[in-house]
């Protein structure tokens, strides 16, 4: 494997990983929406989640030539490049709508260096699935707007509590951005941040009392010591026991329904023509 070619695997493994688990964010808060169009969005967003996470999975299956499933079975949680700040679950409202808005604007600041990039089926990819990932961003822009203020002062402490850990993302590590250099980004890291703090700012500002200066000053890059560049994470940092179980579930029955589709294809149900669902049954 080239140097290129494994960079690409971390950088775009920091944006699967980190979609798979807002993903089952998404899933989990579904039933604690405010009205149905809340739980049937959120139902939305966590499929398109999922499906952004298989597609870069299969993506970079085919081109390292990995079995298939390998990315999303064959893992365990030490292995993710996940964002560190999902690791701890929402605890309102206001901490949800703030961690899940800082994470989809950093999936898509980190995942735009691509666009327009020399390797044309990711960029494609990119400018596909952006689509989606703006009208996320729009939705939860619409729900900070109208949160109460208790829910503002939940936010403004979820930003306090959890933006370090999304802006320091975008750290540059020193090292030159190989990426960059060799065409398959069309933009480098820094100028990502940059339109990650754009985004953060402008929303954040309107949906509380903060100003710019103060929502910057919650939004700082610097890495601590033991810095994993590769995860854009802690070093040893890794997902709780209870998320994984929720994503990669162990449970057999659980497990029969989760199978992916190149073993479940072959299973051999007769729901048709079976004694217990005979028409007897139901007289």
């Amino acid at each position: 494997m080239s140097e290129t070619d494994k960079v690409l695997m971390q950088e775009l493994l920091c944006i699967a990983d980190t979609d798979w688990v807002l993903g089952h964010w998404y899933i989990k808060v579904m039933l604690n929406g405010r009205s149905l169009p809340d739980c049937t969005a959120f139902a939305g967003m966590g499929q398109d989640s999922l499906g952004h996470t298989r597609a870069i999975f299969r993506l970079l299956e085919d081109r390292l030539e990995l079995p298939e499933h390998q990315l999303e079975f064959g893992r365990q949680p030490e292995a993710l490049h996940d964002l560190e700040a999902l690791s701890r679950p929402p605890q309102n409202w206001g901490d949800f709508l703030m961690t899940a808005f800082l994470t989809e604007c950093a999936v898509w600041r980190l995942f735009s260096t691509f666009l327009d990039g020399s390797d044309k089926e990711l960029s494609g990819m990119v400018k596909h699935l952006g689509k989606e990932l703006y009208f996320h961003r729009l939705g939860l822009e619409g729900w900070m707007l109208a949160a109460s203020d208790d829910e503002c002062a939940d936010m403004k402490l979820s930003l306090a509590e959890r933006g370090a850990e999304v802006a320091r993302w975008f750290a540059a590590d020193g090292a030159s951005d190989v990426l960059l250099e060799s065409g398959v980004r069309n933009t480098g890291v820094a100028e990502a941040l940059a339109g990650f703090l754009d985004d953060v700012v402008s929303v954040v500002t309107q949906a509380t009392d903060l100003v710019e200066e103060e929502v910057l000053q919650l939004l700082p890059t610097a890495v601590p010591e033991d810095w994993d560049a590769a995860k854009r994470k802690t070093a040893g940092a890794t997902l709780p026991a209870t998320l994984w179980e929720f994503m990669i579930p162990t449970d057999p029955d659980t497990v029969a329904l989760r199978r992916p589709l190149s073993v479940s294809v072959d299973d051999n149900l007769d729901l048709v023509d079976r004694a217990e669902y005979s028409h007897a049954d139901y007289a």
